[in-house]
């Protein structure tokens, strides 16, 4: 008696990369944390890259934070004392099919070695379902960015720019909003930690508008 066994066969489904920015279960597997810490999430991936930016430009890093509710939304703003990215950066910063890192190629350990820090800084208030752009400052450019996939799986982005003469330093400045629904945010817990394992680090953070915290060790 012979037997023929019939093989399973399995359709293959091709999704585009840059959707992995803009899931939730997705920047979960990406940023190992879950949904309900992607403020927190945000917040720490704009201090690592604040910190980085100005250990590059040799200076002592100073980083300011605002962080204020606004109805249903946790505003978040990081300023740095950086060189600050370069619009050319930015415009590279918005192919979600590649990573953009100064630090790739490099073996030493460093913070943001993967690339897609700000990538996940766009997605996840989309993925949470926010629609505020997020504005980045440097070199005297204001750059309104929002970036999303459409129902039809397509990545859209919008991205503004205008020239602007706003004091807000020679660094980067990154203002973004994330729906505060379900997020579990200590602001004030995250800015004392790089404080306290940064001992080069000054951070100056307001939040609500009302408490003012200063980290500074020496």
């Amino acid at each position: 008696m012979s037997m023929s066994v019939q093989g399973m066969e399995r359709t293959i489904f091709e999704t585009p990369r840059a959707a992995e920015y803009f899931d939730a279960r997705e920047l979960q597997a990406q940023t190992g944390q879950p949904r309900s810490e992607f403020a927190t999430v945000v917040l720490k991936e704009l201090l690592d890259n604040a910190l980085d930016a100005a250990e590059t430009a040799g200076v002592a890093p100073e980083v300011n934070i605002e962080v204020s509710a606004g109805g249903d939304s946790i505003n978040i703003t990081v300023a740095d004392n950086g060189f600050g990215i370069p619009a050319k950066t930015i415009h590279k910063i918005l192919n979600f099919n590649t990573r953009t890192s100064d630090k790739a190629a490099y073996h030493t350990p460093t913070r943001g070695a993967q690339g897609n820090a700000l990538k996940t800084v766009l997605g996840i208030p989309q993925a949470l379902g926010g629609t505020y752009p997020v504005v980045i400052k440097a070199h005297g450019v204001r750059h309104s960015i929002r970036a999303w996939i459409d129902p039809a799986g397509a990545l859209r982005v919008e991205h503004g720019e205008e020239q602007v003469n706003g004091n807000f330093g020679s660094g980067t400045q990154v203002q973004l909003s994330v729906p505060a629904k379900g997020q579990d945010f200590n602001p004030e817990h995250w800015a004392q930690a790089f404080a306290l394992f940064n001992p080069h680090l000054l951070v100056e953070i307001g939040v609500s508008g009302s408490l003012s915290y200063r980290a500074n060790r020496s």
